[in-house]
């Protein structure tokens, strides 16, 4: 997997995971709000729902892309790797070579 989509991938979970704690710290306030009598926490109610059905629909979404890519990526690194695999090798082990002298130091 290159620097790029590794990135791609880490990114994207980041978000995802940015997303799951901010819909359930929406859906706590949503649950706490329910208790609240009054009349302008009715508005607040209903301002909290919509913000948890927009979370949960952009967390879906979130989840969705980052799969897709992720497997674009996959199958994109593999088919690279099957048509040239001496390359792979050689830059497998050159990374390998790199990360050896860094770890002498």
């Amino acid at each position: 997997m290159t620097d790029t989509t590794q990135q791609l991938a880490l990114g994207g979970q980041k978000i995802v995971q940015d997303l799951r704690v901010l819909l359930k710290d929406s859906e706590e306030m949503l649950r706490l709000a329910a208790n609240v009598p009054g009349e302008g926490v009715g508005a607040l109610r209903q301002k909290l729902g919509t913000h948890v059905e927009t979370l949960q629909s952009a967390l879906g979404d979130a989840q969705e892309n980052a799969q897709r890519r992720y497997r674009f990526a996959t199958v994109n690194t593999e088919r690279y790797v099957r048509q040239n695999p001496w390359s792979s090798v050689a830059i497998a082990a050159g990374v390998g070579f790199v990360l050896g002298v860094l770890s002498a130091r």
